[in-house]
């Protein structure tokens, strides 16, 4: 036996022999030695046995009824069954007399009564569904093949003197047929099958292989005749359902044909005396063998069970001393029954079976394949691919190992997969192949393994960075391209890994690679310009490119990133980057539509060489020189005002210390549009003491005069916003002794002025400061009473009537005490208490004043107290009598019950019944006055409100660390009834 190379020997199937129960018996089942024809259906086995009997077997191999078919000179040749109906066809020959087939329905066969009377062979042969006479000539010749279609609407008949008959007609209901011969040649027909998708038949002859069409006038003629030179012999040819495709069998060879022609060959040299197509993809070929031993011929049969799908052979056996004629599917099983009446059934092996028998000659890739056509488990299928892998990985197969490493992932995935508690995890597995692939030459392998965990969405952060690891190690711009490009960051789902990926270590790992620009595009996606703007200044060095780049941000963006770079920017592009910083700071600055990632180039940017001198000295002759110097016309914007809030220009001060020009011109812009954009007069004067202090600073480092007029202009432009310490200081330092002046003179500046005259002992100056500035500055008196007394030549220059004065005001303002101002006049011998007699006497008169008046309010007080306690005592300990006729609430006369109140008021109970609800809770206790209620809630609300201080010892405490006047909280607190140890409630 001669087979494909590549066709592996399996035994897929269990044979099992059974013996007929009735064997040797005169009641024999299939082993009757008359035996001519054998078939079943879904419930029976049909033989056909004696010539013309029929015998009907269950399951159980037990005899139903065997009946006379034909009349007793006809013999069965075929029996056949329609699939899923208990249907019958049979074809019985005599010659000279036309073949006869029957239609038999087994179940009204087996449900027949007989009669006493009745002959059973001549009722039960009549009780057939149809009947057809087949008509060939003189029907001398046999049939020697035929079959039907799968409706049985059409029937064809093979002869052995090559004539084809074709019978149509609703045959299944009887309702008559019609037949022709639509085909005829010398050679015997040796198979026929229908190509129920085009309409016609293949016949098989012993010389040759052709096509007839079952429909029109063929007249006799093949529709095509696919092969000349190869002939078949009986059973020999067998049809693919699923493709339609004609299946031959020769010696050498399983031929293919399809409508057209031949469609392969199968390479299969072995002896075939039977091919049987069953299930889907199973061929059977029984093989008859010659042993001699001695003088002795002994005859074997091999069964041959072939995968026509899966390619390969998956059953043999021999059996010895036996041949096999008859082959039927039944009940789910292939039994081929031998000659000496043994019924052979063929069995396949559960699928699981299959599959580990298949594992265990380590033939993974088909184990694989039949388990997926089996549609078996995806846990089943999970381990098929990791035995093949781990298979070809200890091969030193490691390209191919991977291949099958991925495929467990989509498995993995599978939400069908049902692990056991013993099987690998996804985790596990992960790590394992990680290991497995560490080494620096599979570093391809790992590659493409970590590549597959990030497109199924199964990789997490550690094997997303160490997948970019491997594509830096592999020099993959491509891929990192790609990666950067498809990755997606809208997702804000908290499962999505990529939104948690830690960025700062790839871009490190890009960073140390040199892939800038991959980096550029990652921070760009991460919508981190900052990084992007420090990658282009200090690794690419392109701060024109970068310059673009930011001038695309949004406002908030750029603000941040200014503060942070505009120092470097300014270095390099002073020109470019002051525009950008007057524009974004005085609320001009519109984000650019523009491209700059996409527009890259590799080459290094020259670096700019930075102008130190920068010789434009205003922001009128910044405009002129980049009007002058614009590349291209631009049309001036309509100017809406600012979309933004202007931010504070201080911010961005500390990045013009290299650039004092650009800081001048930068600092006028901000001013000049200051007003149009009603600015924070706070920025305003910052913005003018700064620019007044560089244009001092930039007079030092030049001769001409411009810049001093220039800082006095501030000063005289605007007085108003112009702090006059810090432009005194700033004129000190920088020795600008007209600022000096201009500040002394402002208003404002009354201290000051002061004390300059005071250290040079300007008396006179000072009392003329005092007089002028004394009222809105008060404190001047006192300064200026300490320095009358300091020494005895300030003294004697003091008029008695200056002194008074000075003594008034202080009196008046209050700014020192009575006791304060005699220390002050003790410290030195010249001055005498004669000097403030009056002062002291009108001092102690308005104090003995005070003192009166507060003595007749202690005794209004007294008195009134002692009414009030008069008037409750009585109150509470005398009765009183209440005259009142009419009720206080509806003003008709009182009448029984009637409820009385201290406060005079009378009301009739059914006035009060309304709740009259207060906000105390003590006052919700009992009737109340409807009149009084709101006077009583209020007094006792506030009472309530006092009480609630004595436990806020805290507040108490704070307060009177606070205060200046300890004793004036401490009789407050007392005043309020809070140092009480009970208190009363007030009700009427």
């Amino acid at each position: 036996m001669s087979l494909p190379s590549n066709w592996r020997q399996l035994q897929l199937f269990d044979i099992v022999p059974i013996r007929d129960p009735n064997y040797n018996s005169d009641d024999a089942l299939y082993s009757n030695t008359t035996l001519t024809a054998i078939s079943s259906t879904e419930k029976y086995m049909v033989i056909s046995i004696d010539n013309c009997y029929l015998k009907i077997i269950s399951q159980d191999f037990q005899s139903l009824k065997t009946f006379m078919a034909y009349d007793s000179d006809y013999t069965i040749t075929y029996v056949n069954s329609i699939d899923q109906l208990d249907l019958i066809v049979t074809i019985a020959e005599k010659q000279g007399f036309p073949s006869v087939l029957k239609l038999w329905n087994l179940s009204k066969i087996l449900s027949i009564e007989l009669n006493e009377n009745e002959d059973p062979d001549d009722v039960l042969k009549r009780k057939y569904q149809t009947q057809v006479m087949i008509q060939n000539g003189d029907n001398s010749f046999p049939i020697s093949c035929f079959i039907f279609n799968d409706d049985f609407s059409c029937i064809s008949v093979g002869y052995t003197n090559g004539k084809v008959l074709l019978i149509r007609g609703d045959l299944i209901r009887d309702r008559g047929s019609k037949q022709r011969i639509i085909y005829e040649t010398p050679d015997p027909i040796t198979g026929l099958q229908f190509n129920e998708y085009h309409e016609l038949i293949y016949v098989t002859t012993t010389s040759k292989i052709l096509t007839v069409a079952t429909t029109g006038r063929n007249q006799g003629k093949p529709l095509k005749i696919l092969s000349k030179q190869v002939g078949v012999p009986l059973q020999c040819s067998t049809k693919d359902k699923s493709t339609q495709e004609l299946i031959v069998g020769t010696d050498s060879s399983l031929r293919y044909y399809n409508h057209f022609g031949k469609s392969h060959i199968i390479n299969f040299e072995i002896k075939k005396k039977i091919i049987y197509r069953f299930k889907k993809n199973y061929l059977l070929m029984v093989s008859p063998e010659e042993n001699s031993t001695g003088n002795s011929r002994k005859q074997t049969t091999k069964v041959i069970i072939l995968d026509l799908h899966n390619k390969h052979i998956s059953f043999t056996v021999t059996l010895p001393n036996t041949t096999m004629n008859h082959i039927l599917e039944m009940w789910g099983d292939i039994y081929l029954l031998s000659s000496d009446g043994m019924l052979y059934k063929f069995h396949e092996k559960p699928i699981n079976q299959q599959v580990e028998i298949i594992l265990q000659r380590e033939l993974f890739q088909l184990s694989y394949q039949i388990a997926k056509q089996s549609k078996l488990s995806p846990d089943i299928l999970l381990r098929i691919c990791k035995l093949h892998g781990d298979f070809l990985y200890n091969k030193q197969d490691y390209h191919e190992s991977i291949k099958l490493f991925i495929k467990c992932l989509n498995y993995y995935k599978d939400p069908n997969l049902n692990l056991k508690q013993d099987d690998e995890t996804l985790n596990d597995f992960i790590i394992n192949i990680i290991t497995k692939f560490k080494d620096a030459s599979n570093i391809n392998n790992l590659t493409e393994f970590l590549n597959q965990l990030y497109k199924l969405d199964i990789a997490n952060n550690d094997h997303i960075t160490l997948l970019l690891c491997c594509y830096c190690k592999l020099k993959s711009v491509d891929k990192i391209k790609t990666f950067i490009n498809e990755l997606d960051l809208t997702d804000e789902d908290e499962s999505n890994e990529l939104a948690s990926l830690d960025f700062p270590l790839i871009i490190n790992l890009f960073k140390e690679c040199g892939y800038f620009h991959e980096v550029i595009k990652l921070l760009h996606k991460l919508n981190r310009p900052s990084l992007i703007v420090d990658i282009q200044l200090n690794d690419l060095k392109s701060p024109k490119k970068c310059l673009k780049y930011i001038k695309t941000l949004p406002i908030d963006d750029l603000l941040l990133i200014l503060i942070e770079h505009s120092k470097t920017l300014l270095d390099n592009l002073p020109i470019e980057t002051t525009e950008l910083l007057i524009n974004v700071f005085t609320g001009k600055y519109t984000a650019h539509d523009s491209n700059v990632l996409n527009e890259q180039i590799e080459e290094k940017e020259k670096e700019p060489v930075s102008d130190s001198s920068f010789p434009i000295s205003s922001y009128q002759n910044f405009l002129a020189y980049l009007s002058n110097n614009a590349e291209e016309p631009e049309e001036e914007p309509v100017d809406n005002g600012p979309t933004y809030l202007p931010p504070r220009p201080s911010l961005i001060f500390a990045s013009f210390m290299n650039n004092p020009h650009e800081f001048v011109v930068f600092l006028e812009a901000c001013i000049e549009t200051f007003d149009k954009y009603q600015g924070n007069i706070n920025d305003k004067k910052e913005l003018l003491i700064t620019l007044f202090e560089m244009y001092l600073s930039l007079s030092k480092k030049s001769e001409n005069s411009e810049w001093l007029d220039k800082a006095q202009g501030v000063i005289d432009d605007n007085s108003e916003f112009l702090d006059e310490s810090t432009i005194l200081l700033i004129s000190h330092i920088y020795n600008f002794k007209p600022g000096e002046l201009s500040s002394k003179k402002r208003q404002g500046f009354e201290e000051s002025l002061f004390r300059s005259a005071q250290l040079v002992g300007d008396i006179d100056e000072c009392l003329k400061i005092v007089n002028q500035y004394g009222d809105s500055k008060p404190e001047l008196y006192k300064f200026l009473l300490r320095f009358i007394v300091s020494k005895q030549q300030y003294f004697d220059k003091v008029s008695d009537k200056d002194f008074k004065f000075i003594l008034n005001k202080i009196k008046d303002y209050k700014l020192s005490t009575p006791l304060e101002i005699i220390q002050i006049l003790s410290s030195t011998e010249f001055t005498t208490i004669g000097l403030i007699k009056d002062y002291l006497i009108e001092i102690i008169d308005s104090n003995n004043q005070e003192i009166n008046n507060n003595e007749k309010l202690v005794e209004l007080y007294e008195k009134e107290s002692i009414n009030n306690n008069h008037e409750l005592n009585r109150l509470k300990s005398k009765p009183f009598i209440i005259q009142n006729n009419k009720c206080s609430a509806c003003n008709l006369n009182l009448d029984f019950p009637a409820i009385h109140f201290k406060c005079k008021h009378s009301f009739h109970q059914r006035c009060l019944n309304d709740n009259y609800l207060s906000s105390n809770e003590h006052l919700n206790s009992k009737p109340v006055c409807s009149i009084c209620i709101s006077d009583i809630d209020s007094i006792q609300t506030l009472r309530d409100e006092q009480l609630k201080s004595k436990d806020e010892t805290d507040l108490f405490k704070s307060t009177l660390k606070e205060s200046s006047d300890k004793f004036k909280v401490i009789t407050n607190y007392i005043g309020k009834g809070i140092m009480e140890n009970e208190f009363i409630h007030i009700t009427d």
